[in-house]
């Protein structure tokens, strides 16, 4: 059998490619990846009880683990044993820990710990974040739209702290985004998953390949899509793309594959707000807010991400 690492699609053993999306398939044996990844109630690497997971993604299992020394909730992110021999796998997956430890701000999820396991398997340990996702959160419609604005001003300071050390995040959407609700509209979120996390003025690898783009990046901007020089701009408009999605129910744009989807972020013009959901009244300078975030051109935007952070703390109060 062979696996594609992008869309984790299982296929016969004599392709080559992914039909999905192109990309160059692994030989795996999933059993073997199951028995190498550690049992729950084990001890693995400075002390580290595994107590709930693993949850498997494309690249990594990742376990809710109970750090001895300290006594506390931890999460450990182990590479899956196939992806532990691919340089490129295990490069970003070390280079994730290092961006992170540069970077000191209470909404970012730190990573503390870091080793190899037997069998060589690259692990890193990090903070267990309370809550939900946003993603889960609007699934079960457990957030209002006060909280959401909340919750992007927050992404906005985490973001701050990450393009002043010179990074772009690049994965922002609304499964790399924890909330810890304190009280109604009192929150604490945390942005987490640096995987893709790339230096500013730099052109990204494999920005061909727009499905996996998509995939990881979630919401990739215009110029990330064209393989162009990505900046701050480009998670500013991907900011945008969480919110609107948040705000009315719907991405920006929708597609019929990657390549159309791609398209029309390069091309179309977003709908206003309210078109897209009509039961609710959205503030002419929220949908302004929004929109300015997904200009197609980067100087149309925000010039930076604490601009936008002064717009929607100057709406907040409208919606409480």
């Amino acid at each position: 059998m062979k696996w594609c690492p992008n869309c984790q699609a299982s296929h016969p053993t004599q392709s080559t490619t992914c039909p999905k999306d192109g990309a160059f398939l692994l030989d795996v044996d999933a059993v073997k990846v199951e028995e190498a990844l550690p049992s729950i109630n084990t001890t693995v690497g400075n002390g580290y009880e595994l107590v709930a997971g693993p949850i498997r993604g494309s690249k990594s299992a990742v376990y809710k683990a109970r750090q001895k020394l300290f006594d506390r909730t931890v999460v450990l992110k182990i590479l899956l044993p196939n992806l532990k021999g691919l340089a490129d796998f295990v490069h970003r997956f070390q280079h994730e820990s290092k961006i992170v430890s540069q970077i000191s701000e209470s909404h970012i999820a730190s990573i503390f710990d870091t080793g190899t396991l037997p069998g060589n398997m690259p692990f890193q340990v990090g903070e267990y974040c309370d809550g939900a996702s946003l993603a889960e959160l609007l699934r079960r419609d457990e957030i209002e739209m006060s909280e959401i604005i909340g919750a992007a001003s927050q992404v906005c300071d985490a973001l701050d702290a990450v393009h002043k050390q010179d990074y772009v995040h690049l994965g922002l959407k609304p499964n790399h985004i924890m909330i810890h609700f304190l009280e109604k509209n009192q929150l604490s979120v945390k942005l987490i998953d640096f995987y893709y996390c790339e230096r500013a003025g730099t052109h990204p690898p494999n920005t061909h390949d727009t499905p996996g783009l998509f995939r990881n990046c979630g919401f990739p901007s215009p110029e990330l899509l064209q393989g162009k020089r990505i900046d701050a701009r480009s998670d500013i408009y991907s900011l945008g793309c969480v919110l609107y999605k948040a705000l009315t129910g719907h991405a920006p744009f929708s597609g019929t594959d990657a390549k159309e989807l791609g398209m029309k972020h390069v091309e179309e013009k977003p709908k206003p707000l309210h078109q897209i959901c009509t039961k609710r009244d959205y503030p002419a300078v929220l949908n302004n807010c929004v929109m300015t975030a997904l200009e197609k051109e980067p100087e149309r935007r925000f010039q930076n991400i604490l601009e936008m952070k002064r717009e929607l703390q100057m709406i907040a109060p409208s919606l409480l």
